[in-house]
């Protein structure tokens, strides 16, 4: 097997790790990572799209993870003591 199929493999096992994980935060860098190591393997093996996708996909994780919190409302809780018996 080639050193560049390994690089392949070893970006689609973060891509697929990435998948499992929770929280939006983990998600993002780990499948950044396996989007960086795609866009090396796309441009090793002159595959545009490959490359190209992933690149675009690391523009849009970059935006995510950069862009500031929103302050979050608490949620207005509906407690049942406060309904009328029928």
């Amino acid at each position: 097997m080639e050193q560049i199929e390994i690089l392949g493999i070893i970006a689609t096992l973060f891509v697929l790790v990435s998948f499992s994980l929770k929280g939006e935060l983990k998600i993002r860098l780990v499948n950044s990572f396996g989007a960086m190591l795609f866009v090396i393997y796309g441009v090793a093996i002159q595959a545009w799209s490959i490359w190209i996708l992933n690149i675009a996909l690391l523009i849009i994780h970059i935006y995510y993870l950069t862009k500031a919190p929103k302050k979050k409302e608490p949620k207005k809780c509906e407690c049942l003591d406060n309904e009328q018996p029928k």
